[in-house]
């Protein structure tokens, strides 16, 4: 890891004297692993030197030539070279016998306007021809897949420091690995810009919008979700339950009141009623922030959510088409936020993502929720701050096409879990919703 990687950097730097132009470098002569050749230091002006071998820290008796030969059972014991000239005392690397010697480490380089890492310096190694294989680290992190000569910074990466580490093979000899310079990634600030909105200002009484939002309606049986929409969810969904106050604010209700007009898949009438809609095949989104003004539902047993899916997912089931919840309020913690995403490998196992708590919970008043999306990370914002990241770090990562709005408030279920007993009726309100660019990045993608 990147804590091994430091330590073995250090002492690679040549213990050489400030006369020096370049220190001595000790190279194999061969591929036997134990013969050594020394190349001179180089010195401003010609100067006569002495030479000297160390092995362990001890000076070999009469070693005073450029070439040194070891013997077998010194493999792994360390091996300096060095040189004395005018007072002065130029010294090379320590390495140790019948490793692969690293003389000179890579050094990488940061350009901006590309956001690209790239060696600069290869640095130098004996035998020639070791094999080098690369591995990016931030902090004291590898970064997942990042292991070739130039590497491009996430947006997680940003105020962390990146830097390469380098391991260098050859047959016959042990490995040996370095770490290069280390660049900290500027810090890009976010300017959002307002592109799109539905501040639900229609007329009293009114259905969302319908050149928005569809309502998506049934016990989930006749969809590939399948019954309880995949939940266990108790609610039989219709339009009727979402409507606009005067004061521009949407409201959806759940409640028992004419529930047992429908018939559930679990083979009675159903307990509740409540409404959900989408933005499937009339507007879509990919990239940017999305926010929106919630006031949350109350009582155990509700589950009201403001989420995103993937506009694939007629050719691309969930979990592969991905799904990123801006918000999932949960009646039975009145104090939790959830912000999660389902994808391939965590769509059935809970998701990845954070909670937070809300000091005085999410009923009580609007909050506003938002996440930015970015290709390689999403983040949370519960009324601005910050409170949950994910990175792409692997195939689980579906959440770089378009994706559509789902607002529902729905009862029970896997993560509602049991109803409230004497619970009738809640209600979950949006003051508005908005989506933003984020220093250029996000689109919004109508269809009709």
């Amino acid at each position: 890891m990147a804590l091994s990687a430091l330590t073995l950097s250090l002492g690679l730097s040549p213990a050489s004297s400030d006369e020096t132009v370049s220190p001595p470098v000790i190279s194999y002569a061969d591929n036997s692993g134990v013969s050594f050749i020394a190349t001179p230091a180089k010195w401003p002006t010609p100067t006569k030197s002495t030479y000297q071998w160390f092995v362990n820290g001890k000076a070999v008796a009469g070693a005073k030539k450029l070439t040194l030969k070891a013997s077998v059972k010194q493999k792994n014991q360390s091996i300096q070279f060095k040189e004395v000239a005018g007072g002065k005392t130029a010294a090379s690397v320590v390495a140790k016998i019948g490793q692969v010697i690293v003389n000179a480490v890579p050094r990488v380089s940061f350009t901006e306007t590309s956001n690209t890492f790239k060696i600069i310096e290869q640095g130098s190694v004996s035998p020639k021809g070791s094999k080098i294989s690369y591995q990016w680290y931030k902090g004291s992190i590898d970064i997942a897949g990042a292991r070739s000569a130039t590497y491009n910074p996430a947006t997680g990466d940003q105020g962390l420091e990146v830097y390469l580490y380098a391991k260098y093979s050859f047959k016959g000899f042990k490995e040996n690995s370095v770490s290069s310079n280390a660049i900290e990634v500027p810090v890009i600030k976010r300017n959002y810009v307002q592109v799109w909105q539905d501040e639900f200002n229609l007329s009293e009484g009114s259905a969302p919008d319908p050149k928005i939002w569809a309502p998506e309606n049934g016990d989930g049986s006749k969809t590939v979700a399948g019954a309880g929409w995949g939940n266990r969810e108790r609610q039989y969904y219709t339009p009727s339950l979402a409507k606009i106050d005067s004061e521009g604010k949407l409201h959806i209700d759940a409640t028992r009141t004419g529930a047992n007009e429908y018939n559930c898949y679990y083979k009675t009438p159903c307990e509740w009623i409540s409404s959900k809609y989408i933005t499937k095949g009339k507007i879509g989104f990919k990239y940017g922030r999305m926010e929106a003004r919630i006031k949350g539902p109350v009582g155990a047993g509700t589950w009201g959510a403001f989420w995103m899916l993937g506009a694939d997912i007629d050719e691309r089931i969930w979990p592969w088409c991905g799904e990123i919840d801006v918000t999932e309020l949960v009646g039975k913690n009145p104090l939790l936020n959830y912000g999660y995403l389902h994808g391939l490998l965590s769509g059935g196992n809970g998701g990845r993502g954070q909670t937070v708590e809300m000091p005085n919970g999410f009923a009580d008043e609007y909050h506003t929720y938002a996440i930015d999306w970015f290709p390689d990370q999403i983040d949370w914002y519960v009324d601005g701050v910050l409170f949950g990241s994910q990175q792409k770090v692997d195939r689980d990562w579906v959440f770089d096409h378009e994706f559509y709005l789902v607002m529902n408030l729905a009862m029970g279920g896997n993560l509602g879990g049991p109803i409230k007993t004497d619970l009738n009726q809640a209600r979950m309100s949006f003051d508005w919703i908005r989506f933003s660019t984020i220093n250029g990045l996000g689109e919004v993608i109508p269809h009709s």
